[in-house]
Parts: C-alpha cells; sequence; structure tokens
C-alpha cells in the first residue's frame, strides 16, 4: 500500500499547487485581462486540471485576489488581536501595506479593466464588514455593530481602490500608497473620537428591564424583507443574492450557506423562495431613464405598459439625470432588485457598464445608441436621418446659418443626432462651425442657456435646431425675451414631438419621435427574449421619425 504523506508535507504541496495556479493566472490576466481568460486556459497553464484549480479557487475571481497586494490582514482579526484599550480605527489604519507585496501596477491595471473584478472587490470588502461587525458585537452592548463596521470599512475600500486606479495610470506606486495613507488617515482621525465613543457608550436600563439582546437584522410586522437586507446580512452583494435565488450564475457553496442563513433569519419564507427558485421570474421590468420630467419619458414608459401589463408585468423605473455614476448604480440596483428584462435610456454609459447585466442573464435593450454589444438589443428612433432630415428642411425653408443646441456631450441619441446635422450641412456644401454647436442641458433651461450664448455670436445664427423639444421650449423663452420674432427674426425647431410641442405659441415645429411606439417596441422585444429567444443574436429596430411642421419654423 501506498504510504500516506504527512500533513505537514501535504499542506505544503498544497500551497505550493495553490500559488502555482494563482501565479499562472495572473500571468494570462495581465496578457489578456481578467474576463478574456478561461479557467481552463489558467489550468493549462499551469499544468493541472481544471478541476484542481476549482478545488483550491470556487470563482474564478479568487485567482486573481490571491495577489492582493495592499491589505496586510483581516479587519476582524486585526480588531480582535489589538492592545488591551487600543483604539479601532488606529488599529485598521495600520492594514494599508506601506510597501505593496506584489507588482501594484500590474494589479491595479487588471483590476480596473475587469467589471466582475470591481464588484468582486465590493463582495469581499461587505465580507470583511460582516466579520467585522461580529467581532465588534463582542463589545459594544449592542449598539450598532454593523454601523461601526460600515462607517469603519468605508473609507478603507475607498482608499484601497483609489490607490490602484491611481497606480493603473503610471502614478509611482510609493506615491499613490503615501497618499492614501495620509488620506485613511485623516477619515480615520474625524471618526477616531465618536467611533469611540459610540463603540464604548452603555445605554441605561430601567432595574426591571430585561438585558438588551445583540441587535439581529428583524423584519417588522408587515414589512417585507428586501434582497439588500439579505445581502447586508450575508456579507455579499446584492448580486450574489440573485445568483442564489435564480441559479443564473453559480455561486461558492460556503457564500450560498451564508445567503441561505441570511434569508431564514430575516424571515423569507420558502414558500418565497420556492417560486422563485421554480420560476426565477419576478415579473417585473426595470425601465432606466435620463428624466422623468421630461414628457416623452413618461409617455415611453406608457408604451411599455400597454404590452407589459397585459402579459402580468410591471414597472420598476429609476431616473438617472443622465449621470453615469448614477446609471451605473441604477443597473446594480435593477440587478438586485432581480428584473426579468431591463430598457435603458442611453445617455454617458458605456458598454462594460452594462456587463454585469447581461452576465446575470437579464435580457436588455437600449433605447438609443448604437449597437456595439452581444446580448443587447436596439430599439431606438432614426435620430441620425431625423436630424438630417430636420436641417434639410429649414436650409430648404431658406436658412443658411444652422446652430445646434444638445447636450453636455454628444452621446447617445444626442451624438447621433448632431451627426445628422452636421451631414445634411455637407451635403449642403456648408460648413458646420464648432461654435454653432452649444453643449448645454437636457431641460428648458439648458435650451435657453445654449440659445443665449448662440445669440451672443458675432455672426448669432437665424435658425435653431434643438436635441429635443423641451430644449426648443427654451429657446423660445429666449426669443420672446429679446424681442424676437419667430420664425422671421430666429427660426426654432425641436424633436420628439411632445403634446406640449402644439401648445406653446408659436407652436413648436419638430421631428416626431414616437415615444409611445418605441415603448411598445422595446416590450414585444423584451417579451420575446424572456420565453424562448436569449441566445438569438442581437438585433436593432429603427422607428422613423416624421416632420411636423407648425409655426416656429
Amino acid at each position: 500500500m501506498p504510504t500516506q504523506q504527512p500533513p505537514a508535507r501535504r499542506e505544503r504541496k498544497k500551497a505550493e499547487t495553490r500559488r502555482a495556479i494563482a501565479d499562472a493566472a495572473l500571468r494570462l490576466f495581465a496578457l489578456r485581462g481578467f474576463d478574456a481568460v478561461t479557467v481552463n486556459e489558467v489550468a493549462e497553464a499551469a499544468d493541472v486540471s481544471a478541476k484542481t484549480v476549482f478545488n483550491h479557487f470556487p470563482a474564478k475571481e479568487q485567482l486573481f485576489f490571491e495577489h492582493e497586494p495592499l491589505l496586510a490582514g483581516d479587519p476582524a482579526e486585526i480588531v480582535r488581536q489589538r492592545r488591551p484599550g487600543g483604539r479601532v480605527p488606529i488599529a485598521l489604519g495600520r492594514l494599508l501595506r506601506a510597501e505593496p507585496a506584489g507588482d501594484l501596477a500590474l494589479f491595479g491595471r487588471i483590476y480596473r479593466g475587469s467589471e466582475t473584478l470591481r464588484a468582486y472587490g465590493r463582495e469581499l470588502f461587505a465580507a470583511r464588514e460582516h466579520a467585522l461587525a461580529e467581532a465588534l458585537a463582542e463589545e459594544t452592548g449592542g449598539l450598532r455593530p454593523r454601523i461601526l463596521a460600515a462607517s469603519a470599512l468605508g473609507p478603507l475600500r475607498q482608499v484601497w481602490e483609489s490607490i490602484l486606479l491611481e497606480a493603473a495610470e503610471r502614478v509611482p506606486p510609493g506615491e499613490a500608497v503615501a497618499r492614501g495613507v495620509r488620506t485613511l488617515e485623516e477619515a480615520y482621525a474625524v471618526l477616531g473620537g465618536a467611533f469611540e465613543s459610540f463603540l464604548h457608550r452603555q445605554a441605561p436600563a430601567p432595574h426591571h428591564a430585561p438585558p438588551i439582546p445583540e441587535e439581529q437584522p428583524r423584519v417588522l410586522r408587515g414589512e417585507r424583507p428586501s434582497i439588500r437586507r439579505v445581502a447586508d446580512l450575508a456579507g455579499v452583494s446584492a448580486t450574489t443574492v440573485s445568483h442564489t435565488l435564480n441559479g443564473r450564475r453559480p455561486v461558492a457553496e460556503e457564500t450560498r450557506r451564508r445567503v441561505l442563513r441570511a434569508i431564514e433569519e430575516l424571515g423569507y419564507r420558502p414558500n418565497v423562495l420556492a417560486r422563485g427558485l421554480r420560476t426565477s421570474r419576478s415579473q417585473t421590468i426595470g425601465l432606466i431613464i435620463p428624466d422623468i420630467t421630461n414628457p416623452f419619458y413618461p409617455a415611453l414608459a406608457r408604451g411599455l405598459q400597454d404590452v407589459l401589463g397585459p402579459a402580468g408585468y410591471d414597472q420598476i423605473i429609476s431616473n438617472t439625470d443622465g449621470v453615469r455614476r448614477i446609471e451605473r448604480a441604477a443597473i446594480d440596483h435593477m440587478i438586485a432588485r432581480q428584473v426579468d428584462g431591463l430598457a435603458f435610456a442611453v445617455f454617458h454609459t458605456h458598454a462594460e457598464d452594462l456587463l454585469p447585466v447581461i452576465e446575470a442573464g437579464i435580457p436588455v435593450v437600449r433605447l438609443g445608441g448604437r449597437l456595439v454589444q452581444h446580448g443587447v438589443d436596439l430599439v431606438h428612433s432614426d435620430d441620425e436621418g431625423g436630424a438630417a432630415e430636420a436641417t434639410r428642411y429649414l436650409l430648404g425653408c431658406g436658412y443658411r446659418r444652422i446652430a445646434f443646441v444638445c447636450g453636455p456631450a454628444a452621446e447617445g441619441p444626442a451624438a447621433e443626432r448632431v451627426a445628422g446635422y452636421r451631414a445634411a450641412l455637407a451635403d449642403a456644401g456648408m460648413a458646420a462651425g464648432q461654435a454653432l454647436v452649444a453643449h448645454t442641458h437636457f431641460s428648458r433651461a439648458g435650451g435657453a442657456e445654449g440659445v443665449t450664448r448662440l445669440l451672443e455670436l458675432a455672426e448669432p445664427p437665424d435658425a435653431v435646431l434643438c436635441a429635443n423639444d423641451v430644449m426648443a421650449i427654451g429657446a423660445l423663452d429666449v426669443a420672446a425675451q429679446r424681442g424676437l420674432r419667430v420664425p422671421e427674426d430666429l427660426a426654432v425647431m425641436g424633436f420628439d414631438d411632445i403634446d406640449a410641442a402644439g401648445m406653446v405659441s408659436p407652436g413648436l415645429t419638430t421631428m416626431a419621435n414616437p415615444a409611445r411606439e418605441i415603448g411598445r417596441a422595446t416590450a414585444v422585444r423584451l417579451l420575446e427574449r424572456l420565453r424562448d429567444a436569449i441566445d438569438q443574436p442581437s438585433t436593432e429596430l429603427v422607428v422613423p421619425a416624421r416632420l411636423v411642421r407648425r409655426q416656429s419654423a
């Protein structure tokens, strides 16, 4: 019979294998990026089987974080092992290594290039926050250990990530770390006194009152537990809870057990879980829009509901103000809410921002922009063609110095409309000077601001095309204030044909962008994807824009 290896030798061999696998993975990630590398390729590079890789690293992301260079320990253990009376923020401040344990710039570049890794990094800190809360609960007397843990680890996570991203931008590692350490020290200096006071404060209780138990998440009568609360208690992201419930992506067994324990503790009853696990459907569709006060978007939402309501679906609407950071947060929120499909009015979001929802297996329809992404359908009006037709119409009316008022950056539908405007002028042999394109906000005030700037040019325009009707109404406001006749002194034209376009004076000439029809088409496509077409190639549906003549041009 073969002799068994001594335990110490076995453990040493396992550690060597684990390190060899992680090193091989890092080399591949550096060459090709994290998302492009498969576990089978890592196994081949490390000369082991894929099963061996999974035995050591149940999640692919762990292959990368095995090389984590900045943190010198686990926050919970640091707090437990600090000297008697030692202050928690001071102890946690020592977690950042003054000299990174590895190639910080390489680690930062790989991390920066993958939304998957950034999401996993957030999960790791959430798990550390959960463990730190348990450690703090041993000495808080029930005074909200989770709040303390969040306030302590929030600055640490932000500094940790900022150091990585700075190093990825070729900031010298020593400089990035030194700046991060100073920032963390400043944050903890502000936090320190309040933190310690809160940590050691004991609330007086009447002599007859029962002992105050350690605070536990609980569900109030009539309150339905949320997926976010489950995620907080389990120390994972809301996305991981969603994956655990719907089975769309594999979840490590230990993580799955934590999630299920949290579900049980918060009061998710088996019948609720059974429905979700059986159908993997929430009967909700997410709609992310930039401005709910713009009448175009309520009309679009109504078109969605025309189709979704009879099919048994509800909508969740999120407003973003066209800010990329908020758009990305809205996507995370929709994943957390386990929407079955997502309609997204694109302004500044880039292709990589949609990867989490695609990887979660949620059908996505973009409302604007260009079709550049597998797994995402596109439904939109003919933004470029419509703007070109509007410009040709103004040229045909005899206007020769035509300006364009669009958003703060020409992305999404605005970029298409600017392109159509420039193309029509070029076809007519006229230059579209940069001074005639005014970037402002997609609002009535923004339209007024943009037209005001244009009218102050040495050679002001004789016609203004606006990226939407709300902006065009702002342009009419300015014309009236300045005593300009519309359209004799200044022609004004919009885009969308909202109800107000026919109510203002003079009536607004515009391009009809059928919002309700676009909403209906979007809902039909999402339902098709949900029924049986999830793996079919991405599609693009262009809804023609139509010229509506009124008095303003």
